[in-house]
Order: structure tokens, then C-alpha cells, then sequence
């Protein structure tokens, strides 16, 4: 994916082995295979570019017209080309392409040229062979420039993404090496100027001296992003299957492989795209005489055996495993994680024929399948190694498996909605007390939720720090507050991206949501003292009158804390006293707040010491004149507090 990766196109996955060698990489076509495949070469220069739309087939494609003036293979007296590209716009209706030449009106090129099936010509190899013929710098002559940059990763190549060699070099190859004749059902020979071409319909057309388009066919084009819009109603994007022709000869084990390519976009946590199957037996063929990549077609579809004749010919096993790509709007655009996107309206995925050798692998299928269909909704080609977009094929039974680059950008273009419900604005939340963080998000179509970043933020977002990482996406978090005490406290839920930093213009992180308002973090009360009972010199000393009845009467004074809420009256044996034992029991643990208390003694004998009570705590019992602070009971009503009053 990503964001490499993130444009519409229609790309096309190459591959070569070498002996014994089963790993696959991008194939690598030298001018000599290029020239065995190509029954015409030319030299010439751009005259015109333009999207062409046929009104009797529906069809569209960018038309590049070449004025010759030297022919390497073909009719000597030929004067005009027109090669035909798939890709273009015509009013609304835009099919953006990859794997195909770009061309600029005004170029001087030397190109290499096969016949579709209709025998309109397109240059050989989908893009190698086209070079633009340059005066070398040093004066030593012509010099013929391929640019394979833009094209994914090729591998097996001896230079770099642009090669340069000798036009003498070149003319030498091509005069040596003979075509070796049309291949397999392709159709023979070729004319210079498509037969539609007459009747078509233009729009974006670039003369060799005009104005510049608002657009041409762009390959991985990140100024015209695509994606299906109804994900954001978690409604599926379905593909019907046409199963005839599968490499591995049987419909429902390639159509369950299909499934396994949907599965893999539709179960990435992050994202709220959703892949599935519709007919797993349409018949597509048979009621459109035109490729999907040529004419927008009724529905999403994928075939196999490339019936339309859209790629080049495997040769052995090397080429072209397939072609994916989608047709979108040209209006009615929608921005979503700070890039504009257009409406994707129809994609497709066409396999090659005859490519068993790889294609029979189910996994190397499904790893293919994911591929393509990353590109219909939306990715172009990443950079990154272990993506399922980058653009050559593992073929180590990789299968249908995400990279984390692929899951980023799934989870850019089709993000889920998280919703912070608590705190959202207006709490007031106090330290060290126990809380709970909620959100909400849209349902997964898959049985993984994903994990979220709990984030806290004391100045409005302006600054983040993180409370919890890597929760489960289940709603909720307990959260004891230990943050300092704040006015303008935030909370956020988020789904940062995988791959760091995250490409321009997306977010850090594409799934979030923060408190509506800010909320307040208050200090904790301070933790409540029982304080101690007056002794003798507190100005209220405990005192007891002798009541009716044997009954006797005390009185205290109020204790050094204004937190003490209760009273304990304690009873002990003066003779225990006498002795040096402290042996007082409670008489009461709730002798109210009113300072007095009427028992009946439980001894003649007796003396009575009063505690205060505070949140569950007992304060002290006050001073004795000899032995210091005065004991608590072996059965107090209270657990004693660590602190209390001066």
C-alpha cells in the first residue's frame, strides 16, 4: 500500500525464474527480448496524446500519435502511428492506469510495437518498450533512454530505474534479431491506426505545442486518489467471479481463493472496507464483447486467462501475472484523513494465461488476488518489503497476507469511527479515585477488533501522553486518575498507523477521537482526620456526673479535628490501671457528635477515656501524665489513623 501505493491504476504484477530459484521477482525484459516480440520499430515523435472515448463500443483509451522518420522493422514509407494505451477520461468517466508508457507531446521515441487482438498496436512489453531518444551530452551521438522509475520494483535488471544505451546499440539488436511471429491466438498482423479511431469522441488532449490537460492518464497518480464511499455505510463491495479458466483447474477451489484475497482486506482491524463475493459463476464473457479495461463494465468483475487479450503473452515462465485496476468518477470528490478522494464506481482483476507454473500454487493465487484487488480499491504500489502491494510477486506461499504498510493504508482510506463517550466534556474528576474511560466504534466486519491508545492531554490537546497502549478495541478502560490536578484536561481514543512517520497528507494516527470539551481533574479532598479527644489541658476535659439509678453522665469536648464525625467511649478496670495494664474495651462506638453520652458502669471501679472517629479511622486517645500517648484497645471500634492533630 501506502501511500506510496495509494493511487488508482491498473497495475500489472511481472515475474521471472531463474533456474532452481523459486522465489519470484519482477521480470526484467532486455532489448533483445523486446525486439523478438515486436513485428514493428519505429522512431518518431509525439505529436498528440489524447483520451479517446468510442461511442459504438463504449470504450475508452488514451491515443498517442507518433509522426515516423525511421522505420527499424516495418513498412519503409510509413509516416504516422497511433498506439493505443488503456487509460483516460472523458467527461466524468475517468480509468487511471499503471504499467503503461507515459508520453509527452513534443518527444522524440523510439519504440518497440505489438498488436493487440484487434491488431491496434501498443508498445511491447506494456512498458519496456518505450525509450525517448535524447543528443548525448558529450557529443558522442544519440543516446536511447528507458525510464522504468514509477514502475514498482523490478528486479533482476543490471542498471538502475533509467537506462541509457547507444541508439547504434539498439539498431543493431533489431537488425540482428528477427520477430519471431505472432504467439499462441493472438491475432496477426497490425494497422498503423486503430479502426475506432475515426469515430472516437476526445477529451484531454495534448498537442505537441498546446496547453497542458487537466488530466492525462497518471500513473500512481497520488493528485487523483480513488476509493469505494460505501464503506462509510459499511456496505460490501462485491465482485462477481467468472471461474472458467482458473490455473488450478478447478472453479471452487480458484473461487475460494478469491475469497481468501477478500477476506484478507476485509479482516484488517483497522480498516472498514468490506471485500466479498457476488456470483461465483458469472458469465461475463458471454455478454461483453469488451474487456473491463476497456469499456466500463456492468459490473466488478474478475476472469481468468486473460480472455480479451489485455497482456503480453507469458513467455516460459516469465511475464505478466495479471492486471487489476477500478473506473471512478471524475467528480463529487470526499476528503477523509486530509487527502480528496473521488468515488470508485467499478473495479476489475484479469489473470494471464498459461501461467500455471506460478499461478497453480493457490497460494501464489491468492497472494496475486490480494494484490489486484488492493490496486481496485485504491493502492497503487509500495516501496515498503513486506507489503502484499509491492509490485513483485513473493512466490514463497505467502498467500494472501497483509503487511503492516498495506494495513496502514487500508486503514487511511477506510478508516473505522472511534467515538469518545466518557469523559467528553464537563466532568470533574478527582485524583486517585477510580474511573472509567468509554468509546464506542463502527462494528468490525472481522472477528479481530484491533487494540487502541488511551491518550490524556492536561491543555487541550496541544500535547498527548499516553495511559494505556495497545488496548483491546472493547469500549471501555478503568483508569485510576493519576494525573495532576488540571482546568483544561482532554481524553482521546486512537488507532495510530503502523508504519512511522505516516506519508503526507495523512495523519500520525487515521482513527481518533478526543473529548467534545474539556473536563476537569480536581485535587482529592484532603483524607479526613479523626483527630484527639481533649485531655486535661484541651479547655473541655472529659467529666462525669453521677446520674439516677447508678447511671453516669459524660461530657468532652470536641475533638482537634473538624473531621471527626463520631465517638467511641472507652471502659477500663482502675484496678488494671493501678497495676500498669491498660485494659480498656469499648463501652460504645457510637456515642453520636452531641459531646455527651449517658452509660451505666459496667464496675464501681472504673475509668472512661473517649476517641474521635473519621472516615473509618480512630484518632488518638489523648496523653497520660506518665506513660505518654495513651494505648488503643486490643477490640477498638476502629482502625487507629497514622496522623493526627498537633
Amino acid at each position: 500500500m501506502f501511500l506510496h501505493r495509494r493511487a488508482g491504476c491498473v497495475i500489472a504484477m511481472t515475474l521471472s525464474f531463474a533456474p532452481g530459484v523459486l522465489a519470484a521477482s519482477s521480470i526484467y525484459m532486455p532489448v533483445e527480448r523486446v525486439a523478438a516480440i515486436s513485428p514493428l520499430v519505429v522512431e518518431g515523435t509525439v505529436a498528440r496524446t489524447a483520451s479517446g472515448f468510442d461511442p459504438v463500443r463504449s470504450s475508452l483509451a488514451t491515443y498517442v500519435t507518433v509522426d515516423v522518420s525511421f522505420v527499424h522493422r516495418g513498412p519503409g514509407d510509413l509516416e504516422r502511428v497511433v498506439v493505443r494505451e488503456p487509460g483516460g477520461r472523458f467527461g466524468e468517466l475517468v480509468h487511471e492506469v499503471d504499467a503503461v508508457p507515459v508520453f509527452e507531446p513534443g518527444e522524440h521515441v523510439l519504440l518497440f510495437l505489438e498488436p493487440a487482438l484487434d491488431r491496434s498496436l501498443r508498445v511491447a512489453g506494456m512498458f519496456f518498450g518505450k525509450f525517448a531518444l535524447l543528443e548525448d551530452a558529450s557529443g558522442r551521438g544519440r543516446v536511447a533512454r528507458r525510464d522504468l522509475s514509477g514502475q514498482g520494483l523490478i528486479l533482476a535488471r543490471p542498471t538502475g530505474e533509467v537506462e541509457e544505451f547507444a541508439a547504434a546499440e539498439i539498431d543493431s539488436v533489431v537488425a540482428s534479431l528477427p520477430y519471431e511471429g505472432p504467439r499462441g491466438s493472438r491475432a496477426h498482423g497490425w494497422l498503423a491506426v486503430p479502426p475506432e479511431f475515426d469515430r472516437l469522441e476526445w477529451d484531454d488532449v495534448r498537442e505537441a505545442s498546446g496547453v497542458a490537460p487537466t488530466l492525462d492518464f497518471v500513473p500512481l497518480s497520488s493528485t487523483y486518489r480513488a476509493r469505494w464511499n460505501e464503506a462509510d455505510s459499511s456496505t460490501a463491495v462485491s465482485f462477481n467471479i467468472q471461474p472458467t479458466g482458473n490455473p488450478l483447474s478447478d472453479a471452487t477451489a480458484a473461487v475460494n481463493t478469491m475469497k481468501r484475497g477478500f477476506a484478507a482486506w476485509t479482516n484488517a482491524p483497522e480498516a472498514r472496507i468490506v471485500l466479498q463475493s457476488g456470483s461465483e459463476n458469472y458469465d461475463f464473457t458471454s455478454a461483453n464483447v469488451q474487456s473491463p479495461a476497456s469499456v466500463y463494465p456492468p459490473v466488478n468483475i474478475i476472469l481468468f486467462n486473460d480472455p480479451y487479450g489485455e497482456i503480453t503473452d507469458p513467455s516460459g515462465c516469465s511475464g505478466t501475472l495479471a492486471i487489476g485496476g477500478y473506473w471512478r468518477s471524475g467528480s463529487s470528490t470526499k476528503t477523509v484523513n486530509a487527502a480528496t478522494f473521488y468515488p470508485i464506481m467499478r473495479a476489475y482483476v484479469i489473470f494471464n494465461n498459461n501461467f500455471q507454473c506460478f499461478l497453480g500454487n493457490a497460494d501464489n493465487l491468492g497472494e496475486v488476488a490480494t494484490h489486484e484487488l488492493g490496486h481496485g480499491i485504491g493502492f497503487g504500489h509500495s516501496a515498503v518489503a513486506d507489503a502484499i502491494m509491492r509490485s513483485s510477486a513473493y512466490g514463497n506461499s505467502r498467500g494472501p497476507r497483509l503487511g503492516n504498510d498495506d494495513r496502514d493504508g487500508a486503514h487511511c482510506y477506510y478508516p473505522h469511527t472511534l467515538t469518545l463517550t466518557s469523559p467528553n466534556g464537563g466532568e470533574s474528576w478527582e485524583t486517585n479515585t477510580a474511573r472509567t474511560i468509554t468509546w464506542s466504534a463502527t462494528a468490525e466486519a472481522g472477528s479481530d477488533p484491533g487494540v487502541v491508545d488511551i491518550e490524556y492531554s492536561a491543555d487541550f490537546g496541544t500535547t498527548w501522553s499516553t495511559i494505556s497502549a495497545g488496548e483491546p478495541n472493547d469500549g471501555s478502560y478503568a483508569w485510576t486518575v493519576n494525573a495532576a490536578p488540571a482546568t483544561q484536561a482532554s481524553m482521546r481514543v486512537v488507532r495510530h498507523n503502523k508504519v512511522v512517520p505516516t506519508p503526507a497528507p495523512y495523519p500520525e494516527a487515521c482513527s481518533l477521537d478526543a473529548s467534545d470539551g474539556t473536563f476537569v481533574i480536581a485535587a482529592a479532598a484532603p483524607a479526613a482526620v479523626a483527630g484527639t479527644a481533649p485531655d486535661g489541658s484541651a479547655g473541655a476535659p472529659l467529666r462525669v456526673n453521677r446520674g439516677t439509678g447508678g447511671a453516669l453522665t459524660l461530657t468532652w469536648g470536641g475533638s482537634c479535628s473538624a473531621s471527626a464525625s463520631e465517638y467511641a467511649v472507652y471502659e477500663g478496670a482502675l484496678s488494671a490501671l493501678r497495676s500498669g495494664t491498660w485494659d480498656h474495651a469499648p463501652k460504645t462506638c457510637a456515642a453520636g457528635t452531641d459531646l455527651t453520652e449517658t452509660i451505666v458502669p459496667g464496675a464501681a471501679d472504673a475509668y472512661y477515656l473517649v476517641a474521635p472517629l473519621a472516615a473509618g479511622k480512630e484518632g488518638l486517645l489523648g496523653r497520660s501524665s506518665s506513660t505518654g500517648e495513651r494505648p488503643p484497645s486490643v477490640s477498638a471500634c476502629a482502625p487507629r489513623e497514622a496522623s493526627s492533630c498537633p
